[in-house]
Order: C-alpha cells, then structure tokens, then sequence
C-alpha cells in the first residue's frame, strides 16, 4: 500500500478538493490525480465522484475513511515517529484518557514525576474510549486511562490493570436513599435514572444491576457523556450509576454515593502501544498502583470504593 497515496487520500477528505489537498502535500494536481486513480485500484473501490468540481466520498469512500480513520491518522504521525527515533525521546510521556478518570487519577502521579524529573516532557488530553483505544494502538500517545474490557482497538494493546472500582448509586443529597450506608438493588426498582446509551460501559453497568434481580431500569433520560450524569442527577431528572473514579465532576454538596449491594467491581487499566513499552510509561503505572495502594490504607472511604486490582 502506497503510504504517500494513503496520505493524499486523508488531505482530499479534509481538503474537499484534489488542488488543496495536492498543495498541501507538495504535488502537482497531475501526481495527485495519478495518486488517487492507482489507490482506488489497489483497493479495488471507487473512493470519489466529482460534483460541483469538488471531489466528494462515494459511500465505499466514506466507510473507508471511516474504518481506517486511526490509520490514516497514523501515517501522519510516522515523521514523528522517526524524529523521536532519531532523537532517542525516551523521558516523553504523552497520556490519553476520558476526563473524569483524567481528573480523578492524573494530577498526584503527574506531580510526583515532576518531583522525579523536572525536565519531564508531558503532554495530556483527553478524548473518547475509542479515541483511547485507536489512538494508543497507532502510537500517537504511548499510554491510555480506561476502564475495561478494551473494545474498539484494531490492534492488540499492552494492558496493564491497575485498580478497580465499586460500582455505586449518584443521588441528590435529598433523596431518602441518600441516608442509607449502602442501598441493595431491589431498592431501586422504581427509581428513575440518567444513564449512558446502551452500548457504553455505564449503561451496561447499570442493566447488570437490574439483571442481578430480574428486572428493567427505568430509563428517565439517556445521554452520550458520563460527563454529564452528574449535572442532571443534581437537576432531579433521577439516579445515576458511577463510581469514584469517573465521578470527579459530581458537586458533593448536592450528590452523594452510595454503594450497591450485590458488590459489581470495574476494573481501570493502563494501555500501551504494541511496539515496546515506554519507560516513563511504565514509572507512571508502578506509581499509580503504589498511590492507589497508599490511599486505599490511609482513607477508609476511598478504600471502601477502590481496590488495587485483583487478578482472578
């Protein structure tokens, strides 16, 4: 596969014509025409029809770019790749995460690396689960955040586990559960709740509860973000199910947790490219396992919802 046609292909989508796209990689508009004709015979798919003297995506072409988005993105990322080769950039630690996680776990390993290493080379950002996934596996970040399982990456991670999370109820501090110590899951039939969409962790989380006893969570309102479970949950529109790791924007003057009972516990890793493990990387795990394990021992509450993970 030709990596400079592949290349030219991403700049004409993100272009919207060949002319931009040819300048933008340094070619005639006669190459970059050339360029595309042998790529869609190699793939053997027609990727652009012209209208209105636009090159615009067949439905093949936009699958394609849709399917093999993280690899695209990829082949940009190669001239990065060789330069911190050349470079020999080992002590450069660039994080993806989802931001509660990013916001719960980030800021006292980041700390203590800096104390380590002051001239430490650190770059954070946040994105989707996907975005973790896809984007660690084609080496544009050398270490995810996420809960598990590992869905969407097309290549196989490292996956170091590193906690895990008792799985609890968000209420208003008014709520009459709110004055229990723990609530059992027959207790919230009835209850209405602000859940995530059925195909992401959360929502699957919440259906295992009513699973445990037979029934059906009533469904108030379905979001895409876990980001904003807390803010509605404050405004009445009913429960939530998190933990204390993806509830760092919940307001505790107007939320609280409590945990349910039958026990669910979700388990936290950290993910690595496939080629080789960054040592700065791997100090930043050892870390988060030897913070994880402190903490737990030191404040009994937090230990009561987080656990350092425990192999089956």
């Amino acid at each position: 596969m030709n990596l400079k046609a592949l290349r030219l292909f991403r700049l004409t989508v993100l272009h919207g014509t060949l002319s931009g796209a040819a300048a933008a990689a340094n070619l005639s508009q006669s190459s970059a025409s050339r360029l595309i004709a042998t790529l869609e015979a190699e793939l053997k798919i027609p990727l652009f029809e012209r209208i209105n003297q636009r090159l615009v995506l067949t439905p093949e072409g936009e699958r394609f770019f849709q399917e093999a988005g993280h690899i695209l993105n990829g082949v940009e990322e190669i001239p990065k790749i060789a330069r911190e080769i050349r470079e020999d950039v080992s002590d450069t630690l660039r994080i993806i995460t989802v931001g509660p996680i990013g916001a719960s776990l980030l800021p006292p390993i980041i700390d203590i690396l800096h104390d380590e290493n002051p001239d430490l080379k650190c770059k954070i950002d946040i994105g989707t689960r996907a975005d973790v996934e896809n984007l660690v596996g084609s080496r544009r970040y050398n270490l995810g955040l996420l809960s598990l399982p590992v869905r969407n990456a097309v290549v196989e991670l490292g996956i170091e586990p590193v906690l895990e999370a008792r799985t609890q109820v968000l209420l208003p501090v008014g709520h009459p559960l709110a004055k229990l110590d723990s609530i059992s899951a027959d207790m919230l039939v009835g209850e209405k709740f602000v859940s995530l969409r059925a195909n992401q962790i959360w929502r699957q989380r919440l259906d295992r509860v009513f699973e445990s006893i037979g029934k059906i969570p009533d469904i108030s309102l379905e979001i895409g973000s876990s980001l904003l479970v807390p803010k509605f949950v404050e405004s009445g529109y009913g429960l939530g199910v998190m933990d204390l790791i993806n509830s760092a924007f919940s307001d505790p003057t107007r939320t609280v947790l409590r945990p349910i009972d039958p026990e669910f516990w979700l388990p936290y890793a950290c993910i690595m490219p496939p080629a080789g493990k960054n040592g700065v990387a791997m100090r930043f795990i050892e870390l988060l396992r030897d913070y994880v394990a402190k903490r737990c021992r030191d404040d009994m509450a937090y230990g009561a919802g987080v656990r350092p993970f425990q192999a089956v």
